[in-house]
């Protein structure tokens, strides 16, 4: 039986895989362009996908007897959509000499060296775990969901001064990054970004989904918030 690669040695093979790049100035290690290119689309099909369909993906993927034995595992193990997307990036794009476990060892590191979260410093960062209580803590709020190499969410953010302006002032908004809460994508029905999610009293009260210009969201926020 080989023994596990290290995980020095598994950086350096994610290196020659063309899976990460180091950066000969600074050091920083960061996922190259042609990897997240591809991991785009495994994110579309996989991070927003419901509990049962990705638990039967987990089981048919890592050859378990059920989906509910992937759904203990994948609970024991604490495996994101966002990690699991990544291992079946890998898997398409370095050769075939890893051990299952090298390759989840390696989907981890990309992970964690993938891009950072897409969604702009202006609002209050949230995710899975913050999101319900930034919602409980205000009468009314905005949640708006941004993608990574998602072209009309950067469009929306050149002009954020003005997407911002167009809610009520003492409307606390904050951003979740889809890829990264599916939980709250799918509570609220949402499965496209950009998006701007209105909430009152704790309920999701309107979704406008699509790159938004500023004056016909500022007229529906006025629809819907009377003011």
């Amino acid at each position: 039986m080989s023994k596990t690669q290290s995980a020095e040695a598994l950086l350096d093979a994610l290196q020659s895989e063309g899976v990460v790049v180091i950066d000969e100035e600074t050091d920083e290690v960061s996922t190259t362009e042609a990897f997240e290119a591809d991991r785009e689309v495994y994110y579309d099909t996989y991070v927003t996908m419901g509990d049962t369909e990705f638990h039967e993906s987990v089981a048919d993927v890592f050859d378990l007897d059920s989906a509910a034995e992937a759904a203990e595992r994948v609970d024991e193990l604490d495996v994101s959509r966002e990690e699991f997307a990544t291992f079946l990036t890998l898997r398409s794009n370095v050769d075939d000499s890893y051990t299952t476990v090298e390759l989840t060892t390696m989907a981890q590191m990309a992970t964690e060296l993938g891009p950072e979260t897409p969604v702009p410093d202006a609002v209050e960062h949230l995710d899975d775990d913050s999101y319900g209580a930034f919602v409980d803590a205000h009468d009314r709020c905005v949640v708006t969901v941004w993608k990574l190499f998602c072209d009309p969410c950067e469009a929306m953010k050149a002009e954020l001064d003005d997407v911002l302006a167009a809610f009520p002032d003492g409307v606390p908004v904050g951003g979740v990054a889809g890829e990264r809460s599916p939980e709250f994508c799918r509570s609220v029905g949402v499965n496209a970004a950009p998006a701007v999610v209105l909430f009152e009293d704790g309920e999701p009260v309107e979704r406008i989904t699509g790159r938004t210009d500023p004056s016909p969201l500022a007229e529906r926020v006025e629809e819907v918030y009377g003011v």
